[in-house]
């Protein structure tokens, strides 16, 4: 398995690092950002064009803000050929309309390992603030060997391959290097901000419409539109893997997912998180997905495997690995393609080997959405590198959160649209975050007066229950719905069965609770040994002194017992397995470190010194 390389933690760019420690509120004003959008499109690749052309339809683009270019139809392309038949092209574009005016400029330290003035002619006027990539333009630009950095930057920043998004998203500037890593001027740290004019002088924020097939495009298109009317709604997955010494390099990548869990809890959101190292089982009874975020394997793994498995419609999901975007349009292969199959709404990647601290902050893009900023500016305000290596693969203006979420409660009441039970219970949830007990009892009895046979609401009223430690009340609605579900919906009841298991064992129910293991046990035993219950369920029994075990624990203690020894044998005998990719050395850990830490370019905007938006950190 390759791995990311990871960093040190967030360093902010000059003059930026201000803000109280709480989820802000929406920005207000929010730009027009599709009368700031370009559309570019592939003339050689049939669907490109009817794609574009649908798009700006759907987001109300005007028609001379889509553009075709004359370009290979594969995935990757050398680096003369993207400067002749992508970026040039862009660049005479952007002239013939008057689009880009550049003066002279002198960035600080703008490449990330070296310390250094660059000389650059720089935009001062840039009406394009978004690009959207459609199926068809190239996804990554290999290595030139020809292209040499200096001695003095580190080995692992020398590459020149990059994402054809991140390369582009520098068109606002020339004189910049082809190789290493460009400091990313918009990169939030602990300040989320709308885009504007003022940067749009550094950089444009470039997406990609693409997937494994046409209609996928167009579906994930309908699907940001649609979900706007209300906002994103479903549940919150995130799979750890229980790092937690934090002088770990790999500490970094688990600390962004686990703070992107709680904002959405903090939102109101019925969040679970995996916290065993390995990647999440198949068989866990995910559904109702709305955001994903985990790592770390490079195949495709985990409950969206299972058709059974549902994203909700606008659903947002990212695995955290080196070569996740290794490929866009593949169904089965690497993290991108396949995700947007099995139903995600949008998705980002690495092309090449990005080393984990330059991938995007998961936290920082969560953060960002649930401010109501839109994909493509919560990627890019995550994102602290450009001319690299990560992907944005989504309707880049899509705002899953658009409006205040009492607005859309409100708009969900007038229209009476299916995303109403999934509002008014994650309202039910606000009211109990803010410890209004009475207030949340009302609210659940409403929810169940008004969706009396409804399982979503029966479960999720009882987890509100749960988490405030009302435990009968919780488990008698478990009781409830798992009589409504029967033997139906097996990922529901293996669910509910396990939420009524660990909640009988914090009730100090033994009986009850061993009943609860035995009978998910006996009836999911795949998914029992799968998903850690089986030996849950046996440490519990030796904590309470069980000697007699009930006949499918004892069965699996025993199986356990047996493959511990044949794992040993098997063991002994065994070789390591070969490395398909080379494995990052702690020499290069410490590289990516001293990197990240170097410092960045100063910015100077009187309009940011007024900012009163508070910081992601939750």
């Amino acid at each position: 398995m390759v791995r990311l390389i990871p960093g040190v933690l967030l360093v902010a760019l000059t003059g930026w690092a201000h803000g109280a420690d709480s989820v802000p509120m929406p920005p207000p004003d929010q730009p027009d950002l599709a009368a700031h959008t370009l559309v570019v499109y592939n003339r050689a690749d049939p669907d490109s064009q009817p794609l574009a052309e649908f798009y700006a339809k759907a987001r109300s683009i005007p028609t001379d803000r889509v553009v075709g270019l004359d370009c290979p139809v594969t995935e990757e392309i050398p680096r003369a050929e993207y400067e002749a038949k992508i970026k040039k092209p862009l660049e005479d574009l952007f002239a013939t309309r008057g689009w880009m005016k550049r003066t002279e400029n002198f960035l600080s330290n703008p490449i990330l390992g070296i310390e250094s003035s660059v000389p650059v002619q720089q935009s001062v006027e840039n009406p394009i603030w978004i690009m959207v990539l459609m199926r068809g333009i190239p996804l990554k630009i290999a290595d030139d060997p020809a292209i040499l950095a200096p001695d003095n930057l580190m080995s692992q920043l020398r590459a020149n391959a990059a994402a054809v998004d991140s390369e582009l998203a520098l068109l606002p500037i020339t004189g910049l290097p082809l190789y290493g890593l460009i400091a990313n001027p918009y990169f939030a740290d602990k300040r989320i901000r709308p885009f504007s004019s003022f940067f749009a002088n550094y950089l444009i924020m470039v997406c990609r419409l693409d997937a494994p097939t046409p209609a996928m495009v167009r579906r994930m298109i309908q699907d940001a539109v649609e979900t706007e009317k209300t906002e994103l709604t479903g549940r919150a997955y995130f799979d750890i893997r229980s790092i937690e010494k934090k002088e770990d390099p790999y500490w970094l990548g688990d600390n962004w997912i686990e703070r992107s869990a709680l904002l959405f809890q903090a939102r109101g959101f019925d969040v679970e998180i995996d916290r065993r190292p390995e990647v999440a089982s198949k068989l866990a009874p995910w559904d109702q997905i709305a955001f994903y975020a985990g790592w770390y394997t490079g195949d495709f793994r985990g409950p969206f495997e299972k058709t059974s498995t549902r994203f909700r419609r606008g659903a947002i999901a990212y695995h955290i690995h080196s070569f996740s975007a290794e490929t866009v349009r593949s169904e089965t292969k690497n993290w991108v393609g396949p995700l947007l199959t099995h139903g995600a709404t949008a998705t980002m990647g690495a092309v090449y080997e990005p080393y984990l601290r330059f991938t995007p902050d998961v936290s920082l893009f969560v953060s960002s959405l649930l401010s109501g900023l839109s994909f493509a500016e919560s990627a890019y305000q995550s994102q602290l590198a450009l001319s690299w290596m990560v992907t944005f693969v989504g309707d880049p203006l899509y705002r899953p959160f658009p409006r205040n979420f009492y607005e859309n409660l409100d708009a969900a009441q007038t229209a009476n649209t299916p995303d109403l039970p999934w509002l008014r219970l994650r309202k039910t949830r606000l009211l109990a975050n803010a410890g209004s007990l009475s207030e949340t009892r009302t609210s659940v009895n409403k929810l169940l007066e008004d969706y009396p046979k409804n399982e979503m609401i029966l479960e999720g009223a009882a987890d509100i229950y749960r988490d405030l430690n009302e435990k009968k009340e919780a488990s008698h609605l478990y009781e409830e719905a798992l009589d409504l579900v029967g033997d139906q919906e097996p990922r529901d009841r293996l669910r509910l069965l396990m939420k009524s298991a660990d909640l009988a064992r914090r009730d100090d129910k033994t009986k009850t609770a061993m009943d609860f293991y035995e009978k998910t046990m006996k009836e999911f035993p795949d998914a029992s040994k799968e998903l850690g219950l089986g030996d849950r369920a046996l440490a519990y029994a030796s904590g309470e002194g069980m000697a007699d075990l009930p006949p499918s624990l004892a069965k699996y203690k025993k199986d356990v017992e047996e493959a511990q020894i044949a794992a040993a044998v098997a063991k002994a005998s065994s070789q390591p397995p070969a490395q398909n990719k080379p494995e990052a050395t702690p020499a290069d850990q410490a590289a990516v470190a001293k990197a990240a830490a170097a410092p960045r370019p100063a910015l100077t905007d009187p309009s940011l010194k007024s900012s009163t938006t508070n910081s992601p950190t939750p």
